[in-house]
């Protein structure tokens, strides 16, 4: 996994070791951030299910002013903030840990408003009951 462009273009991200997260791939956020193009400029992102948090430092890479992380995940959030670290975008990202649900629109009120938000949950979230 790396950033695909952007200030921090071919940086890596670090990833899960084992099952739980399975990261949006690299094609996917290419095909994604193409059709974005140059709008990300200057805009604020929520990142919801955040994960490693990959969508949102792509979007600081090209030209986000800054990004909200959400995610509850304990992995998640340690891979979030090693991420915003070694790509030197903690200043720019805000990382919180919270279940992406009714209690969460307090916290965000306080953070908007966002220009873009990204809604990636894990497939075991929304599986069919067995």
């Amino acid at each position: 996994m790396r950033i695909i462009a952007g200030s921090a273009k071919g940086r890596p991200l670090k990833g899960p070791k084992g099952p739980g997260l399975r990261p949006t791939s690299d094609r996917v956020r290419e095909s994604l951030f193409n059709i974005l193009g140059q709008w990300l400029e200057g805009l604020v992102v929520l990142d919801l299910f955040a994960g490693t948090g990959a969508l949102a430092f792509e979007s600081l890479s090209r030209g986000a002013s800054r990004a909200v992380l959400v995610d509850k995940g304990k992995e998640a959030l340690r891979l979030c903030r090693e991420n915003a670290a070694a790509l030197g975008m903690l200043e720019r990202s805000e990382i919180l840990s919270s279940a992406v649900d009714s209690r969460l629109a307090p916290t965000l009120t306080s953070r908007g408003p966002f220009d873009l938000v990204f809604a990636d949950p894990p497939y075991a979230d929304f599986a069919p009951a067995q």
